[in-house]
């Protein structure tokens, strides 16, 4: 089924003082049909251990947040939270100031802008972008980022494809194995390095069903050591994409190494 965004152009609230007392909305839609190259898509990945919860800005504009009933922000995203959760937001295509403050609720620091770098979406393109390094109480800033092209694979019913993106801290090259013993496993993705994306890969042999259960490893693609020894099992569904995120600190406890996914295409 063909999925289709939808983009508030107008929002106006009229209230009817009919007897009635009808409440009317008068809300104009834009239907965004899927990479319209009146608009860029970017998805946004926290993944900067120590992060404060934050909203992010476009061009100063908020690009996202979230408003409790008394219209004051008090949630937002923080490590390993993503914005939109599904599909992408949209602004439009070329050079734009991306930044992120903190939660003006926030004990801490409210308000403080921790974030700012610039992207440049090109139109009717996809992209992730990912926060890193780490964040602490002395340097109070997000320093980096890295952003990832999403380049759609041809989706099919009968297929999973997944890629790798290695955003884990001091960490090694990564392969992806499948297999429910690492010795034994199908090698999937080869020598992912750190800041880096594989391109798509078809799961060879998925499984049966519509979402087939499967243990995958990542491996130290230097010496063949999984970095979780006993892998870790997945659920995902066939005619989708996922995005296989890898995150944490390198010998850090309180961050340990950690592989989590979402759904890119769907």
């Amino acid at each position: 089924m063909k999925k289709i965004l939808y983009l508030i152009a107008v929002s106006t609230m009229l209230f009817s003082a009919c007897k009635k007392q009808a409440l009317v909305e008068n809300t104009v839609y834009e239907k965004i049909a899927p990479g319209d190259p009146k608009y860029a898509y970017v998805k946004i990945l926290n993944l900067t251990p120590g992060s404060p919860v934050l909203t992010y800005y476009m061009d100063d504009i908020k690009f996202s947040g979230n408003l409790s009933s008394l219209g004051v922000e008090n949630s937002g995203y923080t490590y390993n939270q993503v914005y939109p959760d599904l599909g992408y937001s949209v602004t439009s295509p070329g050079t734009h100031k991306l930044t992120a403050k903190v939660i003006p609720t926030a004990t801490a620091d409210p308000n403080l802008e921790v974030f700012n770098t610039q992207i440049s979406p090109m139109a009717g393109k996809y992209y992730t972008l990912f926060t890193t390094g780490q964040y602490t109480a002395t340097n109070k800033k997000i320093a980096s980022s890295v952003l990832l092209e999403d380049i759609k694979p041809l989706l099919d019913t009968s297929k999973i494809f997944v890629r790798i993106a290695n955003l884990y801290n001091g960490g090694p090259n990564i392969d992806l194995i499948k297999g429910d013993v690492v010795t034994t496993g199908v090698k999937v993705i080869s020598n992912v390095a750190y800041g880096t994306a594989s391109n798509w890969v078809a799961v060879p042999s998925p499984g049966n069903g519509v979402a087939p259960s499967f243990k995958v490893f990542f491996n130290d693609a230097a010496t063949g050591i999984p970095l979780i020894t006993a892998g870790i099992t997945i659920t995902l569904s066939k005619g989708r994409a996922y995005t296989l995120y890898l995150r944490g600190i390198a010998g850090n406890p309180t961050y340990p190494f950690s592989g989590t996914f979402y759904t890119t295409f769907y």
